[in-house]
């Protein structure tokens, strides 16, 4: 994922993991953690035979390894960060050419509309502050009609991201209610949501969810 002319500093720090941040992700512990909230999640998508699936942010390749092992999928695995894809190729070469591994910019897919059964995003969307309403628009363009969107991620309290959007309104975070009403305005149905419990004194709570993409709309 590369960086684009416009991004200030500040974004591109908050979209780049910390050593401590890359440690973590990396854990074998987080790796099957990740694989068992998607996992949970895909009992409720409906995927295709062999689906065509895209990872945004694909760390050590937990959730790629999940889509070809268990789903048969075509996994292009992506990340924003070189050094992850460079990690995930590793750990996963056993898998061969059902995985393709890119450095993507998730506000701006590389890709062909209605190209992919699913597309999946595990703590990705709360490090791009000011972008994330892209990556939701871009996900929509290139799923296919009836595709899934199945992610998880840290959301800022609906209090939290009304008195941001007062003091920093550029940065707008990543807020519940606010992503529910870009995944309604970009054609992606929410077929089920998990709130699990906040963090940082309720100020941030955790959201796992399944979206489906209905009808063909216009997504500019």
């Amino acid at each position: 994922m590369g960086r684009t002319t416009s991004d200030s500093w500040f974004a591109r720090r908050v979209m780049r993991l910390t050593r401590g941040e890359k440690r973590f992700v990396n854990d074998p512990a987080n790796a099957e953690r990740v694989a068992r909230i998607a996992g949970s999640l895909l009992e409720r998508a409906t995927l295709p035979s062999e689906p065509q699936c895209l990872e945004i942010g694909c760390g050590q390749g937990a959730v790629t390894r999940l889509l070809v092992e268990r789903y048969g999928g075509q996994v292009v695995a992506s990340d924003y960060d070189p050094e992850q894809v460079a990690l995930a190729q590793e750990r996963l070469a056993d898998l061969g050419e059902r995985v393709e591994f890119r450095v993507v910019d998730a506000r701006a897919i590389p890709f062909d509309d209605t190209l992919f059964d699913g597309v999946f995003s595990f703590y990705v969307l709360h490090h791009i502050p000011g972008g994330w309403r892209k990556v939701v628009v871009e996900t929509a363009r290139v799923l296919k009609p009836g595709g899934w969107f199945v992610f998880a991620d840290m959301v800022a309290a609906p209090c939290v991201g009304r008195l941001m959007r007062r003091l920093l309104p550029r940065l707008d975070l990543l807020e519940e209610t606010a992503l529910h009403v870009s995944l309604n305005e970009t054609g992606l149905h929410l077929e089920h949501c998990e709130r699990g419990r906040g963090t940082l004194l309720g100020l941030m709570g955790h959201c796992a969810a399944v979206a489906r993409k209905v009808g063909v709309q216009a997504l500019h």
